[in-house]
């Protein structure tokens, strides 16, 4: 038998036994390199998907397709090197979508087929398509709105202030509402909230694109620093203390690691990169801590000492936002010891707020911060239970606004009993 004809079946027999042979590895407790199992594939697109056979298998589970989708799914799981596989398919996709670009000129086109995630080489950035504008969707920003509302009524000793945060979904000016008919736009959704009869003050986060695209990572969904302080700008003028504002000492920019966020794992895509930022201050006051009831310190919220230390995830697509600020709690509480306000704080939040809760913290003397994903409280049994809140001000981007969680966190206590 000829070499080539030796190597050939030798590469044949590893792609058709691979899994196989993976599974078995694992399954018997042998350490393996993480590029070489599936484990690199977790972060990303099309990566690691629950898949438990056993669970279907039964006559109806056969009929039905779902013990074949379980198995598809398990042995998916253990192909070898899945994570550079996906990564080398999106780029084969890519080139060809690329090349047939060049007809059409489009400013961004999808990072691979069928992916909800468009390239702008031209920005070197990555963008979620934008949304429709649905009836459904409307209606739904309708709805929290008026959920908004009557929570507002319902507390009237209370300041309610919203802001919502603009994405790369419906930001005024995104080339990715050309992609599809009917795009949902921030002044959209600002129009429904923005209602002049309305108890609660909304705080307009609207930017140009270009604003946008130098406040907001180029490959997360996520704000970086500087467009996150802009933000604590308008919403601490919005509270009252426009001359009160935090002044910035320096901009602090992490060379390394890599930020290779959201957007680049679901859009496979490595040749964009964004790099962790945030800023220090001269006089910073200190703050007392607790996460979910346990006591912490600053550093459970600002990772900056693992930074510089380089302690820091091994795999380029980590999640370096929630590595670096904090990930997602139920309640976050911070108490400025050094404040002479008497006033306390109530930021209901998703992860926009994980950089910044910091800046708002300064100028009250307790702040509370909900994430209603993780806490199942309402607002109203919340307020019962810290009477002391003054203010309360609501921080999402809109698929939080309006999410489940969010209508529920608004119902009205007694509809939970």
């Amino acid at each position: 038998m000829r070499p080539r004809n030796i190597l050939f079946a030798s590469v044949l027999c590893m792609l058709l036994c691979g899994p196989a042979l993976i599974g078995l590895a694992s399954w018997s407790g042998v350490a393996l390199p993480s590029w070489l199992t599936a484990d690199d594939a977790a972060y990303l697109s099309g990566g690691i998907v629950e898949a438990d056979p056993a669970a279907y298998a039964s006559l109806e589970g056969f009929s039905s397709g779902e013990f074949q989708i379980a198995a598809e799914d398990a042995v998916g799981n253990c192909i070898p090197m899945k994570a550079m596989a996906l990564l080398a398919n999106a780029a084969l996709q890519r080139s060809a979508i690329e090349a047939s670009n060049a007809l059409f000129g489009w400013e961004c086109y999808p990072a691979f087929y069928g992916s909800s995630i468009a390239e702008m080489p031209s920005r070197h950035r990555l963008l979620e398509i934008a949304e429709k504008a649905t009836g459904d969707t409307l209606a739904t920003a309708s709805h929290i709105r008026d959920g908004l509302d009557a929570l507002s009524l319902r507390h009237p000793e209370q300041r309610f202030f919203v802001y919502m945060g603009p994405d790369s979904m419906n930001i005024e000016g995104s080339p990715t509402a050309k992609l599809i008919s009917n795009p949902l736009t921030y002044g959209e959704l600002s129009s429904i909230f923005e209602d002049e009869d309305g108890h609660f003050q909304w705080i307009d986060g609207n930017v140009t694109f270009d604003e946008f695209a130098d406040g907001w990572n180029s490959t997360d969904h996520h704000w970086n620093i500087q467009g996150a302080f802009r933000a604590y700008e308008r919403m601490a003028s919005a509270l009252g203390f426009r001359d009160e504002l935090l002044v910035p000492a320096r901009l602090v920019t992490y060379d390394a690691p890599s930020f290779r966020g959201t957007f680049a794992r679901r859009g496979l895509e490595t040749r964009y990169v964004d790099q962790m930022t945030d800023y220090e201050f001269a006089d910073f006051p200190q703050l007392s801590i607790t996460i979910d009831g346990a006591e912490a310190s600053m550093d459970s919220l600002v990772h900056w000492k693992n930074y510089q230390a380089a302690n820091v995830g091994a795999n380029a697509f980590t999640s370096r936002y929630a590595e670096y600020f904090h990930t997602d709690y139920g309640l976050i509480t911070l108490e400025n010891e050094e404040s002479d306000s008497r006033q306390d704080l109530l930021i209901v939040a998703d992860s926009y707020s994980n950089c910044m809760e910091r800046f708002l913290a300064v100028h009250y003397r307790t702040t509370y911060v909900l994430d209603p994903r993780h806490d199942d409280e309402t607002i109203d049994a919340f307020l019962a239970q810290h009477q002391d809140v003054s203010d309360v001000l609501f921080i999402m981007r809109s698929p939080n606004m309006l999410a489940q969680t969010t209508e529920h966190a608004l119902e009205p206590e007694d509809m939970r009993e």
